[in-house]
């Protein structure tokens, strides 16, 4: 019976598949972190009025911007303009004064 013997690289190949597969973990961690973002920008018309603009990630749900939306404005919010493109879903809104 012949033994048969492990190449030299092994250990190498071993090594780039582990490697690999780290890489592809690291990815995609990283591109759900990414896509559920949301930012905030104020916007100051000339009028004094103060709207928002949300602009969350393509790939997350609208109830990520909505959510943003309410903690932005407590009392309730109107929605002036909503869309969507290729890399991001963007929410304008205006928070009436409380009553």
């Amino acid at each position: 019976m012949q033994r048969r013997r492990r190449s030299a690289s092994w250990p190498v190949d071993q090594y780039l598949l582990m490697r690999g597969t780290l890489a592809i973990i690291v990815a995609a961690v990283l591109s759900v972190a990414l896509s559920a973002c949301t930012t905030t920008e104020q916007i100051r018309r000339p009028d004094g009025r103060v709207e928002y603009l949300i602009a969350c990630g393509a790939s997350s749900g609208w109830n990520i911007c909505y959510d943003r939306a309410n903690e932005v404005c407590p009392n309730g919010y109107e929605t002036l303009a909503q869309t969507s493109g290729f890399n991001r879903k963007e929410l304008m809104i205006y928070c009436p004064p409380a009553n």
